[in-house]
């Protein structure tokens, strides 16, 4: 079974009935809640799920959005887990018990965490600009890991503090939380890191975004499927949706250059599979993305 997730969509509806029965037209049976809802609009997709007009199967924290924060505010980062800050650090605690709890009232299987970023600047199109210029883009990839060397001490450790905290609270209401491959270079975690969060933290999933990890890639930063081979035991869910260039990613798939036969031995029949795509993807192009990863991926 293939979900969507919400983020196609909830830009355009500020009704839960009418985001939820457009991706039903669509053709999705089941679906992922996005990061950018608020509790008006969680509360009728629970009403939705209630009646059996529609599953959920993952739910992207932080949602609800938090209390006093609007739509365009909202984000998986607005509450850092990894924040040298422990006001903030507690607030993302709070906010992702929260979404746990939602969860659970959405018979979802998981929640899909953000952890933190550092507090360095993102180059990555710095880095994607410099590509054809092989001196200068490798001049890059040092400095940008040796600015990432000399702040990750306490960062990464408030990571493992934070999801020692959020375990029970998973564990209470049935929910599997999954930390999602990230995007830019100064985000946590990278490759390493996952081993050391795993390490430190037994049940924690791992949840693979493919274009994420097509960034990192296609930038010369790690191989696509280094964290799969590593962390593919750990895998509960995938984000799916195509790239084009370096950094263009959430697109239907088909519309991009993504050859998805590449994490086809990683996923599974119970693994949670989202077409993740965004604005200005249409409904067309993700019928027939949707029919491609069938056929390529396995229903």
């Amino acid at each position: 079974m293939y979900s969507i997730s919400t983020s196609w969509n909830s830009s355009r509806h500020k009704n839960g009935l009418e985001m939820v029965n457009e991706l039903r037209a669509v053709g999705f049976e089941s679906i992922e809640l996005g990061f950018a809802l608020n509790s008006k609009v969680v509360g009728a997709i629970t009403s939705l799920v209630e009646k059996g007009l529609i599953k959920v199967t993952s739910v992207h924290n932080i949602c609800p959005i938090p209390i006093g924060t609007g739509v365009d505010e909202a984000s998986p980062d607005y509450y850092s887990l990894a924040s040298a800050d422990e006001r903030e650090r507690l607030e993302a605690i709070d906010a992702a018990r929260n979404t746990i709890a939602c969860a659970e009232k959405l018979g979802a299987r998981a929640v899909i965490l953000h952890t933190g970023k550092l507090p360095i600047k993102d180059r990555m199109k710095e880095l994607a600009d410099a590509f054809e210029d092989s001196q200068a883009h490798e001049k890059i990839k040092r400095e940008m890991s040796a600015e990432r060397e000399a702040h990750i001490d306490g960062y990464l450790d408030n990571v493992v503090k934070s999801l020692i905290d959020l375990v029970p609270a998973a564990k209470k209401h049935g929910v599997k939380i999954a930390i999602e491959t990230r995007y830019s270079y100064r985000d946590i975690p990278l490759a390493d890191e996952f081993e050391y969060i795993f390490n430190k933290v037994k049940d924690v999933w791992y949840w693979h975004d493919v274009g994420h990890a097509e960034v990192f890639e296609r930038l010369g930063l790690a191989k696509h499927t280094e964290l799969l081979d590593r962390y593919g035991g750990r895998l509960i869910g995938v984000h799916l949706h195509d790239i084009t260039g370096f950094l263009c990613d959430h697109q239907a798939p088909l519309c991009g250059t993504f050859d998805f036969k590449k994490i086809a031995p990683y996923v599974k029949a119970d693994t949670i599979k989202v077409i993740e795509a965004h604005q200005p993807a249409t409904a067309k192009q993700i019928r027939r993305g949707l029919d491609y990863l069938r056929a390529i991926l396995g229903d």
